[in-house]
């Protein structure tokens, strides 16, 4: 919509109660209207008269196709505005039909994805947040993210109340403005308005890209007919707002014309600032990208340093609505004409008791123009008049420096009130291939590489995928999200978004706004404990299809706990809930049989979903390859044994004990030409690092660190060993097969399952095997013995290795791609069915509560609760 300032600023005003700190002072507005804008007297209509009126109108109105019947994108909510547009009452001229009530959430408008595909591009590239690392070419709009329709304007939704109302002010619009729109109209968040003040512009060209814009529903541009300026322009555009809509937008946003958003920002920080009542700006890390590359950390996050040091707020950062009402901060033209009219309104703000914090992940592209560029808009401010700047804005709010309202998240307290209402509408539409995956969190390990590819799977399947971790742990924990990003631009890290006791409301409004059919989720504590909940916020949902799509909770269950954490850890989690679960899906046969031995009541309720790895990346090394990979990356005679260990350093994999083995095998074979090599991170590698110098191994255990591509170290191995308590799948003991290795590792999980011991009374033969299984006792002393003796066979007998090194390959190589074992998940989620009343009473099932309230009490009050106590 295209509009002039002055064809609704005087007449508006008339017939508006403003408080007049609502309004800029320095802000004036010539009358173009001619309009007078004393109140006027108005005669009264009868009610019976307005009503028959109304219905009438609607009537034509549903006739003329006000009310569209086919749910599509072809019809937009409002009619066309051109630039002549003389009034913002005319604007307003509605068409949409499908008006809904706030809360309506079970109704929103399904699309098909044959008519909207979500198309992965062939190339792809991991979404970086770690500055040593950062493409800063991979911004949201790049070919090699996912595409930009994952969201998609819900064509029904009202948008009568918008959350967010952007601002920007724009002279003479370059063509980037058209992939600023771009990344708003892509946002997870599609109810907003977004004010463009046209500020004097005099060309062509920018003309049409303005006209363009607002052919959108949510876009109104409208002419400042006043001074120009950036601050003058953003000021009109709070007028503009305030004036039009009551209450005015929750949120506000003064965007630039030429940076982007990622996908899921507003979305996010309007929720942070949800989620903590007592904050009113929440801002995000951010990307220079341009001119210049720069990933910054600092923000609002960076409290009173805003004020002494510089300006860290970002540009875009979202603030409240009531801090600009009740504050009556505006952005200052007359003395920030040549810039740091944003820093001196962050100020303004904060000197009225308004700040907040940061979403700590980088969802802003903030683009670096070339100098020439800078120079025309701001002078030298930013370059020898920096100094200058700061000492003008310190001075214009001096309490902020012995008192900055610096603001942290409110502390989460035990069994604080949950809620589920959602805050506010997202008018996002559904489509009829969406899925959701949920996780504790995004380590790079065997598990979450196997979540990885079940994304990657369904995104190139046509899905638009959600992923939610429901824990944070920086950095380690948030590794594989750049690669999950690669495949959907809509993944989730809880706690960094919202407060833990709205992180349930949260996850159910994803399910809701997404139109999920199906969540899949694994090792999320969380989850398993909030299902009877979450069965009962979003029960039996149905789509009028060609299948029933029921809201399924799927679990993919990957190893027992090792350390009797739970009783079993989440394998036991899933026996306790399992009336609440359509389907449980495991990694190994062994571990079906686990459920049902302790308590799964259905065997066809389970079912088994191999990880895979990716096959065509792992070849067995010839002779000469291996002895030049031995040279090339160790640095070692081709006679040297090299014996692997690919794994993360926790008490699972029982990393410790390698250099115990070491120190055995060094007793046993004195003249052992041998290293190990272990790569990997985790919580024990100082104890590994100092384990290895105190026996003075440092020459015999390599501890080379995590390594994104093993592959060249599995090349010059010659073993492969990796000791662990338990696992299920492993998928570094896969990725050795694959390379033709033979293993040594535990006869305890699944891992004799995948060496070849069928889940069968029929034992394989030992030399069917792809290794060896030592039955281990879970004592270092007398465990270090045991492995010792399985290496030292493989370490003199060259035949051995060679044989059960073949066994191995052959036991993967045709039917272990993860593309290829994974695509079993289509099935199991496809016959994956709800129990019949699985919300209410099921005989013969358990329910969580009893074990819950039984755990709670042996954790906080264990003596005075077990019979053990205080039994003499």
């Amino acid at each position: 919509m295209v509009l002039r300032s002055s064809s609704w600023q005087q007449d508006d005003r008339a017939n508006r109660s403003r408080s007049p700190v609502q309004y800029s002072p320095k802000v004036s507005y010539k009358d173009h209207a001619g309009r007078n804008s004393g109140p006027r007297r108005r005669r009264r209509l009868p009610v019976a008269f307005l009503l028959a009126a109304t219905v009438c109108f609607l009537a034509v109105w549903r006739y003329i196709g006000g009310f569209p019947s086919d749910k599509t994108l072809s019809g937009r909510p409002y009619a066309p505005i051109s630039a002549q547009t003389s009034s913002w009452r005319d604007a307003f001229a509605f068409k949409s039909s499908a008006r809904r009530k706030r809360g309506d959430l079970a109704v929103a408008t399904r699309l098909q994805t044959s008519k909207h595909p979500f198309r992965l591009p062939e190339e792809l590239l991991p979404v970086h947040h770690e500055a040593k690392r950062m493409l800063y070419h991979n911004g949201p709009l790049a070919r090699t993210r996912p595409p930009p329709n994952q969201f998609l304007r819900d064509p029904h939704a009202d948008l009568s109340q918008p959350v967010v109302g952007i601002i920007t002010a724009t002279n003479n619009p370059r063509p980037v403005m058209r992939e600023t729109a771009a990344s708003l109209f892509a946002q997870s968040l599609q109810n907003f308005v977004w004010v463009i003040v046209n500020d004097h512009s005099t060309e062509a060209a920018s003309a049409a890209i303005l006209a363009d814009l607002g052919k959108d529903p949510r876009v109104h541009v409208i002419t400042n007919a006043d001074r120009q300026g950036l601050a003058e322009g953003r000021n009109i555009g709070f007028e503009w707002l305030f004036a039009h809509f009551d209450p005015a937008p929750r949120f506000l946003v003064s965007l630039d014309d030429d940076d982007l958003f990622e996908f899921t920002a507003l979305e996010k920080a309007c929720w942070t600032l949800e989620s903590n009542p007592t904050w009113d700006l929440a801002g995000f890390r951010y990307i220079k990208w341009g001119a210049a590359n720069e990933t910054v950390m600092t923000g609002l996050h960076s409290h009173d340093a805003n004020f002494k040091v510089g300006n860290f707020v970002p540009n875009a950062a979202v603030y409240t609505s009531r801090a600009v009402q009740s504050s009556g901060c505006r952005y200052n033209e007359k003395e920030f004409h040549r810039g740091g009219e944003d820093w001196d309104f962050w100020m303004c703000l904060a000197e009225h008791g308004h700040w907040g914090g940061s979403v700590l992940e980088p969802l802003y592209w903030y683009r670096m123009n070339p100098t020439s560029f800078r120079a025309s808009r701001w002078g030298k401010t930013f370059e020898n008049g920096f100094e200058s700047l700061k000492s003008h804005v310190q001075r214009r709010h001096p309490s902020l420096a012995d008192k900055f309202p610096s603001k942290v998240p409110l502390r989460s307290v035990q069994l604080e009130p949950v809620t589920w209402t959602p805050p506010f509408e997202q008018a996002i539409a559904h489509t009829d291939k969406q899925i959701m995956f949920v996780a504790a969190w995004l380590y790079v390990g065997g598990a979450d590489i196997g979540l990885m590819h079940m994304v990657e799977l369904y995104a190139r399947a046509g899905y638009r995928v959600t992923v939610v971790c429901t824990l944070n742990k920086v950095p380690e924990g948030i590794e594989l999200r750049p690669w999950i990003m690669q495949y959907t631009h809509d993944v989730h890290i809880l706690p960094s978004i919202v407060r833990a006791h709205d992180m349930p409301r949260y996850l159910v409004n994803l399910i809701r706004t997404r139109g999920i059919h199906e969540v899949i989720f694994s090792n999320s504590q969380l989850v398993y404990e909030m299902l009877p909940a979450l069965v009962e916020q979003v029960p039996h949902i149905k789509w009028i299809d060609s299948f029933k799509t029921d809201t399924q909770k799927s679990q993919y269950l990957h190893n027992e706990a090792y350390d009797g954490w739970k009783s079993g850890g989440y394998p036991r989690y899933s026996i306790m809930t399992q009336r609440f679960l359509a389907r449980t899906i495991t990694c190994s046969n062994y571990l079906k049989d686990w459920l049902l031995e302790r308590g799964h009541l259905n065997a066809d309720r389970i079912g088994v979903v191999k990880l895979g790895i990716e096959a065509s990346h792992f070849a067995p090394a010839t002779p000469s390859h291996r002895n030049a990979m031995k040279e090339s990356v160790l640095g070692v005679e081709p006679n040297t044994i090299v014996i692997t260990f690919v794994g993360r350093l926790d008490p699972q994999k029982r990393p410790l004990l390698v250099p115990k083995i070491a120190d055995e095998l060094l007793r046993r074979i004195p003249d052992a030409d041998f290293i190990i090599v272990m790569l990997g991170d985790g919580d024990h590698l100082r104890k590994l690092k100092a384990s290895v110098a105190s026996l003075e191994l440092e020459e015999i255990v390599r501890v080379e660190g995590m390594q994104q591509d093993p592959s060249e170290y599995y090349a010059a191995s010659d073993i492969f060993f990796l000791p662990s308590v338990s696992e299920g799948i492993s998928i570094a003991v896969a990725e050795a097969m694959a390379m033709g290795l033979p293993i040594v590792t535990a006869r305890a999980g699944a891992l004799p399952e995948q060496l070849g011991v069928l889940p069968t009374k029929t034992r394989t033969a030992p030399n069917e095997l792809g290794g060896i299984l030592v039955s281990h006792t879970l004592d270092d002393e007398k465990d270090a013995i045991l492995y010792a003796e399985a290496l030292e066979k493989l370490m003199l007998d060259p035949k051995l290795r060679s044989r059960l090194g073949h066994n191995a390959r052959k036991l993967v190589k045709d039917s272990f791609d993860w593309r290829t074992t994974l695509s079993g998940l289509f099935q199991e989620t496809e016959i994956a069915e709800n129990l019949p009343g699985h919300g209410a009473t099921l005989p013969g099932y358990p329910h969580p509560a009893a074990e819950l309230a039984i755990q709670t009490l042996l954790f906080e009050m264990s003596r005075e609760t077990d019979q053990i106590g205080y039994y003499p």
